[in-house]
């Protein structure tokens, strides 16, 4: 996944990540995330984020969640920036055939970026389907997400998840994924990702 060191548009990176969620009922659960991101080509920290939020479980196909995050971002060595995102979500889920379920995250996003207020639109179509290999029960997936930014008011990214979930211990799973992005009003905004995110569930 090397990056063209004459193209600022392409990168690779590695996003870890820490979510720890804590169940206040059957229905209600709270959320406390740590992200940092790895990139110009996996060598250098370029985004740090903390967040918390809830997350609301209304019936078996319908879930809703309202988070904050507190975001720094260096993308390259002479762009610094500070962003508060508030966000909400409503993701519908329903079961298809051959044991495959589909949900569909609508996300609409508050940013403050150095100052200034944008909106973002994110719909996330995901298939999914359970599988157990021994005793061991992995779920891969497959996503797609597209993004509307007021700052461009246009459809400015696309992005591609490939991945799958595995439970590693009691409380503990384990989601390891690539991702494409193709985003060509950002920089760099056509990325190559690998994610791995620890989820810790109480």
């Amino acid at each position: 996944m090397a990056q063209r060191r004459d193209d600022p548009q392409r990168d690779s990176q590695i996003w870890p990540d820490v979510t720890t969620t804590i169940d206040l009922n059957d229905k209600l659960s709270l959320v406390i995330f740590t992200t940092f991101r790895l990139g110009r080509d996996d060598s250098a920290l370029i985004t740090r984020q903390l967040g918390i939020g809830l997350n609301r479980t209304l019936n078996k196909k319908l879930s809703t969640a309202v988070q904050y995050r507190f975001i720094k971002n260096e993308p390259t060595p002479n762009r610094l920036s500070t962003e508060h995102r508030l966000h909400a979500d409503l993701t519908p889920r329903a079961p298809l055939k051959f044991g495959i379920q589909v949900s569909d995250r609508n996300r609409f996003e508050w940013r403050n970026i150095n100052g200034n207020v944008s909106w973002r639109y994110r719909n996330r179509v995901q298939f999914e389907r359970p599988l157990s290999i021994g005793e061991r029960r992995i779920t891969p997936y497959i996503s797609g997400e597209t993004m509307y930014d007021t700052r461009f008011d246009t459809w400015t990214r696309n992005q591609l998840y490939i991945g799958a979930r595995v439970p590693i211990a009691n409380h503990v799973t384990w989601d390891g994924f690539y991702l494409r992005q193709w985003d060509a009003r950002t920089q760099p905004g056509f990325l190559n990702v690998l994610g791995t995110f620890i989820r810790l569930d109480f």
